[in-house]
């Protein structure tokens, strides 16, 4: 699995894959540097790990369900984890956004697919920044998170937690 950590700013990509043979090793590639990691202990707000010789606990701090922020002794991190894919749509997406400056279409989060929206992570007046989650729609069982298309402030929610929308309906209206 690749993923691309976004720490205090600085992009990494990092490639993890198990090790089949001994439970709870990982092989981590970062920077063309190959490595065992080796998960001691998951709890839901922290984590401790053998990373070669040494041993590090991690505690963490997630917002709306993504890593946002990690601690290592008395040292604190912004953290942003996405996957390959996530990253490239974001670099689209702004650069869509910079060209289309200005346009009504761009004002508006659209339903990607039929489906019933479970969370609203946004209220009318809410600043939002490109690439924020600002909703959850459930569509085939599955959880889909929309994000803002824009940087701007929430004009008009047309949607509650609860309702069922179409393709296309309208879900968010930005000032």
């Amino acid at each position: 699995m690749k993923v691309v950590a976004v720490v205090e700013g600085q992009h990494f990509e990092i490639e993890l894959a198990p090790d089949l043979e001994r439970e709870g090793i990982y092989h981590v590639v970062l920077d063309g540097k190959s490595f065992p990691v080796e998960v001691v202990e998951l709890k839901p707000t922290s984590i401790t790990m053998g990373i070669g010789n040494r041993i590090g606990f991690f505690e963490f701090t997630r917002s709306r369900g993504r890593l946002t922020e990690v601690n290592l002794g008395n040292q604190s991190y912004t953290v942003e984890v996405k996957s390959p894919q996530q990253q490239q749509l974001e670099k689209l997406l702004a650069r869509y956004s910079r060209e289309g400056a200005g346009t009504s279409a761009q004002k508006l989060i659209h339903a990607p697919m039929p489906g019933k929206i479970l969370e609203l992570y946004v209220q009318e007046g809410d600043r939002v920044e490109l690439g924020n989650v600002v909703a959850v729609l459930e569509a085939m069982k599955m959880e889909n998170e929309i994000t803002s298309t824009v940087d701007g402030i929430v004009k008009a929610l047309k949607v509650k937690p609860g309702d069922s929308v179409a393709r296309d309906q309208v879900l968010i209206e930005f000032v």
